[in-house]
């Protein structure tokens, strides 16, 4: 009897050894509905940057204008290469300041708090992506260029602890 008992649990053990092992099911991440691979990318966003630099000139902002980019993934066909959709991450903002020079810290503090100022008008939710994005900000004098690139929350959280001119652009070098 135990080598019956033996023989049927070893028949058993290696039947189940061949049986089809269950996978749990795979969500796939893409809006697409096709196989794709992803690849970082921005695309430029003219209505929007049309918006801010309206917003700057009405400021009275003159010398800076904004380029405004969506910065996300593109879901790229493997079969042809090209790209088959976009997912936004965040906006980011482009501003390039035209000024006299590049020593004076404190005007150039004082004007990007008042960039920042208008640029608190475009939030998440407002604008495409689901998290804040980027600043870049170029002062330009001449051929001289000054470039700070700092997040939303940091140039927010600068202005919510006081700083203004110098120290202001001092904080958002370190970022």
């Amino acid at each position: 009897m135990r080598k019956f008992l033996a023989s049927i649990l070893t028949v058993i053990l290696l039947a189940a050894c061949n049986l089809p092992h269950s996978t749990p099911d795979i969500v796939p991440t893409t809006t697409s509905s096709q196989n794709c691979f992803f690849t970082w990318d921005s695309q430029s966003l003219p209505g929007i940057t049309t918006k801010v630099q309206f917003a700057l000139n009405a400021a009275g902002l003159t010398g800076v204008s904004a380029n405004v980019q969506a910065y996300g993934e593109n879901c790229t066909d493997p079969r042809t290469n090209k790209p088959v959709s976009f997912s936004t991450l965040e906006t980011d903002f482009y501003i390039t300041v035209k000024i006299a020079n590049l020593t004076d810290k404190a005007a150039m503090g004082n004007l990007l708090e008042k960039i920042l100022v208008v640029l608190d008008a475009f939030p998440v939710g407002q604008i495409p992506g689901p998290q804040p994005g980027n600043i870049a900000v170029t002062f330009q004098a001449g051929s001289d260029r000054l470039n700070l690139v700092f997040t939303v929350p940091a140039g927010k959280s600068g202005r919510q602890k006081g700083l203004h001119g110098a120290a202001l652009i001092d904080n958002l070098q370190k970022k």
